[in-house]
């Protein structure tokens, strides 16, 4: 079976029976052969990891100990990276000029969720979210605008019954598969 991987996203505000179901949907896609891609920001990005063990997680930082992340699991973007992913994320923000470096860097970070690998050449199989009424606002915003510049599928809970999210997340993996 191959892997697939996700970027499990969302804004710190999930409401709480969402944030259930992302641990529940995590926990599925890791017996099903995906791997999580995330953020280990508080919310959203806590329920996706909560659910995936960690040999089936990459949780992206944008800095060393952010939001008291360490283990085997987590990723520290190096200054190149970092440069790397800036470089795509300012054009994608409608004030990118009024964003602290911090929030650059938490932005620079949402690029590597999706764009995975040292020249981000590795895209994530589809990005599984919350965002209120789906709408592409806040941090999730960025990741929504990443994924549809690259034509990512994008699943988002605040539009999508969970199962109508696991049903599309079954049939990317039968596409990919063959079968």
């Amino acid at each position: 079976m191959a892997t697939l991987t996700y970027a499990g996203i969302g804004a710190r505000a999930t409401p709480a029976a969402v944030l259930a179901d992302m641990t529940v949907m995590a926990g599925w896609l890791a017996r099903t052969g995906w791997h999580l891609s995330s953020g280990g920001a508080d919310g959203a990005d806590s329920a996706f990891a909560a659910g995936a063990p960690t040999e089936r997680r990459t949780i992206w930082l944008p800095w060393r100990g952010y939001n008291g992340h360490r283990g085997p699991d987590c990723r520290v973007l190096s200054a190149v990276e970092l440069s790397a992913c800036i470089e795509i994320a300012a054009p994608l923000h409608p004030a990118w000029e009024r964003c602290s470096p911090a929030v650059r860097k938490l932005h620079a970070r949402n690029v590597a969720i999706l764009l995975m690998g040292e020249r981000l050449d590795r895209p994530v199989d589809a990005v599984v979210c919350w965002s209120e009424r789906g709408e592409a606002v806040g941090g999730t915003g960025m990741g929504i605008r990443i994924a549809e510049a690259r034509g990512i599928p994008v699943l988002n809970l605040g539009s999508m019954s969970p199962r109508a999210v696991c049903e599309r997340l079954a049939a990317i993996r039968r596409a990919v598969s063959g079968s």
